[in-house]
């Protein structure tokens, strides 16, 4: 990766990286001694361990060296689209991405492992040489995880991290990912950094959990200086079961968001809360749903509109199946907005993947994401549609050959700032 602007007066995301790195390296050592000395006697933490260790069995690692397991992939993808800068007025162009994914599993006792998740990339522009990337792109994925079980607990330390350009990774298909509702932006360089851990005590009919993430979202991008900021995260739950297959509680998640600059997006806090249901019925099918208040309050500066009391709601779907799987999600929450201070969604999606023949399996999606961006100078209304298509063909032991096709559409309220834009791609994987 090019180097990056130092920045100054805050705490930069690479020295948390290895601070973290090395702590984590601190707590397997402690560890190790301390599950030798004093092995599990809880019937929760033993359940809760083997499914983890069964878990890990199923993945498939490449390479060995000593204890550690590799899983190596490499390749190069070709994508056209016909609508490179998400603009009214649709340009197209032809980007080659080199890429290399690794994953590493480092079992340092027979319950305590350490894991790593790496995608690089690179992205070339054939007729636009001004979006190509200045260094090497860290995929979103991105995680270094280390699993500890102590008694009744299992705690989970992370370093998740991310550094992107563009925004061809970006759509409203998934609520996971960050969504930026920007047009006429063809590079956007920005370093996201999550640092943190989850402790799950499990009580056998009661689960409680508790996280905490710190994250720094950095720009580097003229002109997008003013999402630079700092962000605390909270997230707490407690399940209580009620049989093998129905479980239903309590959940909740805080933020607190400090702004550089609070020129266009200001300082707040915000929270989130209410019940959720989990359950499996008949045939497979796996439920969740939950629901509640969703509150923000701002700084005196942010003005009137931004402030919010309304509700959070989602759903999903899920059922696998011998011949295919796929799964129905829809909900409604407001998040941090990129153009203003808030951004309200409200969406729904399906996914389907098969193997429809031995080697050869497809995946689709559709999704339908209306929204709002508020608070602050600027307001806009608008509904994203998102479908895609995905065929892949394992040829060989070792390589394999995927065909996407991509759909996106935006509606506005603001007609300059509607778009449709095309996408096809080739990808061919060599798994080592």
């Amino acid at each position: 990766m090019s180097k990056l602007p130092r920045r100054t007066g805050r705490e930069r995301p690479t020295e948390r990286f290895w601070f973290v790195l090395a702590m984590i390296a601190c707590g397997g050592i402690i560890s190790g001694d301390t599950v030798h000395a004093q092995p599990l006697e809880s019937l929760a933490g033993e359940s809760a361990a083997e499914a983890l260790a069964k878990s890990i069995s199923t993945e498939q690692y490449n390479q060995t060296y000593g204890p550690i397991s590799l899983r190596t992939t490499a390749g190069v993808s070709v994508n056209y689209t016909d609508n490179v800068f998400y603009s009214y007025h649709a340009q197209d162009d032809i980007m080659i991405e080199p890429h290399v994914s690794l994953g590493a599993l480092w079992p340092i006792t027979p319950l305590n492992t350490l894991r790593l998740s790496l995608g690089l990339s690179y992205e070339w522009y054939l007729k636009n040489p001004v979006l190509n990337a200045n260094g090497p792109l860290v995929n979103p994925g991105s995680e270094l995880a280390y699993n500890l079980f102590i008694g009744d607990f299992r705690i989970r330390l992370h370093e998740r991290f991310s550094y992107q350009e563009s925004l061809f990774i970006n759509s409203p298909s998934t609520a996971n990912e960050p969504f930026y509702n920007f047009n006429n932006v063809g590079t956007f360089a920005r370093l996201d950094n999550y640092a943190g851990l989850d402790v799950t005590w499990d009580l056998n009919k009661v689960v409680l959990t508790a996280g905490y993430d710190h994250e720094n979202f950095d720009s580097y991008t003229g002109g997008f200086e003013y999402l630079d900021r700092t962000s605390e995260w909270l997230t707490s739950s407690a399940a209580f079961k009620l049989g093998d297959h129905v479980q239903m509680g309590l959940e909740g998640k805080t933020s607190w968001n400090d702004y550089d600059q609070q020129t266009t997006l200001n300082d707040n806090w915000r929270v989130q809360a209410g019940p959720f249901v989990e359950a499996t019925v008949w045939g497979g099918i796996k439920l969740r749903a939950g629901g509640g208040f969703d509150q923000a309050r701002y700084d005196v500066n942010a003005g009137g509109n931004s402030d919010y009391d309304n509700f959070y709601a989602y759903a999903s779907i899920r059922q696998q199946l011998r011949l295919f799987s796929h799964a129905l999600e829809a909900g409604r929450e407001t998040v941090l907005g990129a153009n203003a201070n808030n951004l309200r969604t409200t969406y729904a999606g399906y996914t389907i993947s098969s193997p429809i023949i031995e080697h050869l399996d497809v995946k689709a999606h559709v999704f339908v994401n209306a929204g709002e961006e508020f608070g602050g100078a600027f307001d806009e209304k608008f509904t994203y549609y998102d479908a895609g298509l995905n065929l892949g063909y394992q040829w060989a032991r070792n390589w394999r050959t995927e065909l996407g096709y991509g759909f996106l559409l935006k509606r506005s309220d603001i007609p300059v700032r509607a778009f449709q834009r095309d996408m096809a791609t080739i990808d061919m994987i060599w798994s080592f």
